[in-house]
């Protein structure tokens, strides 16, 4: 029975520090435009083998992010923009790769590229990275028409350069992925209302210090009283020095 008990000890901690590190990375990204917070699952695996039928593991799963919007804050910035309501905006990973992201923070490179604050070319309708000349002006309407003034040319002479690539995918088919960005496992790219745009404002994290730091809180009391009780059944030698070596 002391054996049993200290592994369902240990399998708690472990569960416990994961819960830690997606706390810190929220934490951390509090400030982040458009930051989905992470939601670590956890899964019990029962151990296999002679001697060990009563014993499982805590497996943390794949990240379960939330997805709930973040506060809209105005900003006034002509090449800032929300997705309003469920929707992302479509951009080309560092691999090449297409992927997904609600940072409306966008600019304007050197080369002419549309892309994120992160430095992601944002893509238009045919897959491509979104290319403007030298313009007076730029504008990005709801329906994520990328439209400008060429310098040296009048307001009323506004032309059109492309649309940024927007979509709806499933929620649970969307991971997020280790440079940050998201993206799906497949199934339609839309899906209910079409996606839009606001301009002239951003999304904020929809992290909650607060919550976070309270939650901080309750992980660490649960971690001390973890470590406590398997430092005091280790102290009465029970037995707990076989069962740690299997770890």
């Amino acid at each position: 029975m002391s054996d049993q008990l200290i592994y369902l000890v240990m399998t708690g901690l472990n569960a416990v520090q994961d819960k830690m590190t997606a706390s810190n990375n929220n934490l951390a990204n509090v400030a982040t435009t458009a930051y989905k917070a992470q939601r670590p699952a956890f899964q019990a695996l029962p151990f296999y083998g002679q001697g060990v039928p009563s014993r499982a593991d805590v497996a943390t799963l794949e990240e379960q992010p939330d997805f709930k919007a973040g506060a809209i804050q105005n900003t006034g910035r002509p090449l800032d923009v929300v997705v309003n309501g469920p929707g992302w905006i479509g951009v080309q990973a560092a691999d090449g790769t297409p992927a997904y992201t609600r940072n409306g923070s966008l600019q304007i490179s050197t080369a002419g590229v549309l892309e994120t604050s992160g430095g992601q070319p944002v893509l238009g309708e045919d897959g491509n990275p979104i290319t403007l000349p030298a313009l007076g002006q730029v504008s990005i309407g709801a329906d994520g028409t990328v439209s400008g003034v060429p310098q040296g040319q009048t307001a009323d002479q506004p032309v059109v350069y492309g649309r940024i690539s927007l979509a709806n995918p499933a929620p649970d088919t969307m991971t997020r992925r280790p440079d940050g960005l998201f993206q799906s496992s497949g199934g339609p790219t839309n899906t209910g209302d079409p996606v839009t745009l606001q301009s002239g404002a951003l999304e904020t994290s929809n992290v909650s210090a607060v919550g976070v730091m309270v939650d901080m809180i309750k992980q660490t009391r649960m971690f001390q009283t973890q470590t406590e009780l398997l430092h005091t059944m280790s102290s009465l030698g029970q037995g707990a020095s076989s069962p740690l070596s299997l770890q």
